[in-house]
């Protein structure tokens, strides 16, 4: 009689295997998935999710640079690069309003140029790169801060500066401004609101603004208006603040003549509501060109 063949030793079924095993290999196989959930994450780029504006001080160098553009350049440009200029407000809509003047530390009243911005925005992002030039010519910027439009926007990364913080003296003009928005978008849904206008301001902003989210505007004594850029934003494409500023000495450059032409007509703007104040710069080859484009009739 024949025995029975002996049967293969079965495999060890899970139950065999202690569960503290099993317990340990699932946390191992928890934390691997992890680690590369966080190398995906840091491999994808930056993402902005700061919830709080940071100054970012512009170096007193490149400040020294845009401020100091040689008369020859301003002379040489003119308003050779056809574009948007401030406008009379004859022409706007209202020319029989009163100038707007605001004293400072107890003295006289002086002329007020007012820029309403924000940061975000490629066109208030354009303009103030005249409008600090222009302001050089009549006073100067001991803080400015440094910024780039926002890069989810048309002409996304302009390179330029923000008037949050600015600090400004001048014997002739004053400066107020209002950046009414951050960059900063950490929600997608808006950006981070950063300083609101008063009531003078808002008036300003209600009577020239197309409306209150269109920036920039910029208003001289409530005698002159842009609204939005003087000139496109594609200008200042690619561009980093050091290689804009390093152009202005180049009056060839095309940059720098649509640049000087703005910073041209803002100062004969500035110099129609000052009393024609300083000689040396209302009396300029440049500013005087502005003059005949704007339709001003000098003082002297």
């Amino acid at each position: 009689m024949s025995q029975p063949a002996n049967e293969p030793a079965s495999a060890p079924s899970l139950r065999q295997i202690p569960r503290r095993y099993v317990a340990l290999g699932l946390i191992i196989l928890a934390i691997v998935l992890l680690g590369a959930l966080v190398l995906v994450r840091d491999n994808s780029g930056p993402t902005t999710i700061s919830t709080v504006e940071t100054f970012n001080p512009a170096p007193s160098s490149l400040v020294s640079t845009v401020a100091s553009v040689p008369a020859s350049v301003y002379d040489a440009v003119g308003v050779s690069s056809p574009g948007n200029p401030v406008m009379p407000l004859g022409k706007a809509g209202s020319g029989n309003a009163p100038s707007w003047l605001a004293p400072v530390n107890g003295g006289p009243p002086l002329p007020v140029v007012f820029f309403y911005g924000a940061e975000f925005a490629p066109y208030a992002a354009v303009e103030r790169w005249p409008l600090i030039m222009a302001l050089s010519r009549f006073g100067s910027f001991n803080q400015l801060g440094l910024m780039q439009s926002s890069p989810t926007t048309a002409f996304a990364n302009l390179s330029t500066f923000t008037f949050w913080k600015v600090s400004y003296t001048s014997r002739y003009v004053i400066l107020e401004s209002v950046e009414r928005y951050s960059s900063l978008n950490p929600t997608g849904a808006r950006y981070l609101s950063l300083e609101a206008p008063d009531a003078r301001q808002s008036a300003a902003i209600a009577g020239y603004g197309t409306n209150a989210n269109t920036f920039s505007l910029l208003d001289v004594a409530n005698r002159y208006v842009l609204n939005g850029a003087a000139f496109s934003p594609t200008v200042l494409a690619g561009l980093s603040q050091g290689q804009i500023a390093g152009d202005l000495t180049t009056p060839a450059s095309p940059m720098t003549q649509a640049m000087v032409t703005a910073a041209n007509e803002i100062t004969a703007a500035i110099c129609s509501v000052d009393g024609d104040r300083p000689d040396a710069v209302c009396e300029s080859k440049g500013v005087l060109a502005a003059d005949q484009v704007l339709k001003i009739t000098p003082r002297r």
